[in-house]
């Protein structure tokens, strides 16, 4: 009988090894960019919006524990374009079984901002940015993983 309980324990460990092994965080959040329309020598407010899976979470750009990866949006470089810092929202404290102090964490619908300030002349351009998550359900995390973001830019 004993025998059997680990082999029912093993299994289903391997089980939910596997399964969590087959996700990624960019499976659980999903990504989207809010252009921006800007008149040229004008700024406007561009967004990025993380639509994270029931039952998850993901650090906030400010997790509490060195060990867990921060969301962080880094947008590259664009001639005739300045970004400016990203604003994340505050994060919601919340106490984990796997952490002896609470963590901050975003969940459900999330909502990143940065002003683009234009130079360039009218049209369309496309901003690329990087984001970095790590998504986590009350028992385990994914692996951290780096999302590549596109954010159409209108100006005229």
């Amino acid at each position: 009988m004993k025998n059997k309980v680990l082999l029912f324990l093993f299994i289903s460990t391997l089980l939910l090894s596997a399964t969590a092994l087959a996700q990624s965080s960019a499976s659980v959040v999903k990504v989207s960019a809010g252009g921006a329309k800007v008149k040229r020598g004008g700024s406007a407010v561009a967004t990025v919006t993380l639509d994270i899976s029931d039952g998850y979470h993901i650090n906030s750009n400010r997790p509490g524990d060195a060990n867990l990866r921060a969301t962080a949006l880094k947008i590259a470089p664009l001639p005739g374009f300045t970004f400016g810092a990203v604003t994340y929202p505050k994060g919601k404290s919340e106490k984990f079984a796997f952490s002896a102090k609470p963590l901050s964490v975003y969940e459900g619908k999330t909502v990143l901002k940065f002003t683009v300030r234009a130079g360039a002349s009218a049209g369309s351009q496309t901003a690329k940015g990087k984001l970095s998550i790590q998504a986590c359900n009350n028992e385990l995390c994914l692996r951290p993983q780096t999302v590549d973001v596109t954010i159409p830019i209108e100006v005229n």
